[in-house]
């Protein structure tokens, strides 16, 4: 990756979004107490202006409740993680049929096919 700049923006967003999407939801100043961070770290964090050391990112996705992975660009995990979000009040049945179907669309994008 060549643009750190971009990557780093990416990762505030996706950790922006997992915070909102928690439930229950998180301020930033709650997030920051959760993490021993200032307010306006998770602020600037979540804006791309500073960067994060390995140790801080798990444990704001510890806090959070997400995989590691749904907060690094290019992992892929952040399409099952917003899927899961927009399923959870579906019953059961059909969350098993819509995530096959997005499974086999996926293979079909990628040329897995089979």
């Amino acid at each position: 990756m060549h643009d750190h700049r971009v990557f780093y923006e990416e990762v505030g967003r996706r950790i922006r979004d997992a915070r909102k999407r928690r439930r229950p939801a998180l301020t930033q100043e709650g997030l920051a107490k959760l993490v021993s961070l200032t307010r306006t770290s998770i602020t600037n964090v979540e804006k791309g202006r500073q960067k994060l050391l390995l140790h801080t990112l798990a444990d704001i996705a510890g806090a959070l409740q997400v995989d590691v992975a749904t907060l690094l660009p290019g992992s892929g995990k952040e399409v099952d993680s917003r899927l899961e979000d927009a399923l959870k009040d579906k019953p059961r049945s059909e969350k098993v049929w819509i995530k096959s179907a997005v499974s086999a669309a996926q293979k079909g994008r990628s040329g897995d096919g089979a």
